[in-house]
């Protein structure tokens, strides 16, 4: 036998060894983990929605963790298997540490410390039309991480190497809002910001204490989209971008999406104002709500509620109590609450208070999509982030 062959007999010899004690190792871990559960897991919302989207399906809704084990726990796997209506599996996904950074990172705070709870975003929130969402079983599965040891130690165990595991099973909502919705603008516009995984509007952490000290309960913001008014060639302003009125948004007119009866506005909130490549916030009347702005707000009935932030301080034409009809201006957009440059934003929610409500699924009528220079004709759908859009009529 040749040395070369030797010594490649010899390297798989103990590649062999290594792989077999490994597999010893992890299968003794794995069934430890079995019959430990440490961590506590609930669906935010529990009964998400499908929302249907050019042959997609999306699902958008969080997992929030509890650590209850007395360690602290490394997040090492999400492992998720989807299920049809006669119980066979459809489906298998997994995002875990196997690779480089960021890897399983992406999905939220990774190391959970003990008693701590964090909100983890659901990695998977994309699917073929086809794919059945009857039942989603997620496997969480962790690793302890107590001291600097086991930090090294961890950073060099498979995925499938894991100290305890916890489950979530989720049975989506395949039923719609009954709301139809108009674009709130009129001409060509950019969804700046839509509710995709990345979309600050998706990744709200209700269980950050900064959040929490807002009073914030429920994410009403889940399916929101910022709407920009855009030329032909996609500018967003002419000239000085630092001088709001150069914004094509500022001063358009904003319609009612959907018709309903008004129940809160407010328009006597300032403008923001740019100074230098900074936002000067005004002095707020007592009371007023520093995250919205001048708004507002609509009922449409069976539980459906239209909310317009951030207008024009005196540009609102309705009150409380007004009866309005799709398409009827009821203001202009401005630069007002918790904005970094005018724009309107747009959420529809299940209940009046945008702190306790959560987002529901909108769907607007009549639109078309620019792709390049092609127009899409779009007779009811969904926004997403980075469309070019335009509104056909009324």
């Amino acid at each position: 036998m040749s040395a070369d062959r030797t010594l490649l007999v010899t390297l798989a010899a103990a590649l062999f060894a290594t792989t077999a004690a490994a597999s010893s190792e992890t299968a003794a871990t794995y069934d430890a983990a079995t019959s430990a559960n440490q961590v506590v897991v609930t669906v935010r919302p529990s009964r998400p929605w499908i929302e249907r989207r050019a042959g997609a399906q999306a699902l958008d809704f969080d997992l929030v963790v509890t650590n209850d084990d007395s360690s602290p726990l490394r997040l090492c796997e999400v492992l998720l298997r989807v299920y049809d209506s006669a119980n066979r599996l459809v489906l298998e996904r997994t995002v875990n540490s196997n690779g480089l950074s960021p890897g399983i990172d992406v999905v939220g705070t990774p190391l959970l410390t003990s008693g701590a709870t964090e909100d983890l975003f659901n990695p998977f929130d994309r699917f073929d039309a086809e794919v059945p969402l009857v039942r989603l079983e997620y496997t969480l599965r962790y690793r302890r991480e107590a001291s600097t040891a086991d930090q090294e130690r961890n950073r060099h165990r498979l995925p499938l190497d894991f100290d305890l595991e916890a489950h979530a099973s989720v049975s989506p909502r395949s039923d719609q809002p009954n709301t139809e919705l108009l674009l709130p603008l009129a001409g060509r516009m950019l969804v700046w910001d839509g509710h995709d995984l990345w979309s600050h509007h998706r990744r709200i952490p209700l269980d950050d204490p900064r959040v929490l000290q807002m009073g914030i309960r429920s994410n009403a913001n889940r399916y929101a989209a910022d709407l920009i008014v855009v030329d032909s060639e996609g500018n967003l302003w002419r000239g000085d971008p630092w001088d709001k009125r150069h914004w094509l948004s500022y001063g358009a007119d904003v319609f009612a999406p959907a018709s309903g009866t008004v129940i809160a506005t407010a328009n006597d909130i300032p403008d923001n104002e740019f100074s230098g490549k900074r936002i000067v916030y005004p002095t707020l009347p007592a009371g007023a709500d520093d995250s919205l702005g001048n708004f507002v707000i609509t009922d449409h009935g069976h539980g459906e509620y239209s909310v317009l932030p951030h207008l024009q301080a005196g540009s609102v034409t309705v009150k409380r109590g007004d009866v309005v009809r799709v398409g009827q201006r009821i203001g202009r957009v401005g630069f007002s609450g918790d904005a970094i440059f005018p724009h309107v934003h747009y959420s529809l929610m299940d209940a009046p208070d945008v702190r306790r409500a959560e987002g529901l699924p909108a769907y607007f009528r009549n639109f078309r999509r620019w792709i390049g220079s092609r127009p899409q004709r779009i007779k009811r759908g969904v926004l997403g982030s980075g469309d070019v859009i335009e509104r056909l009529g009324r």
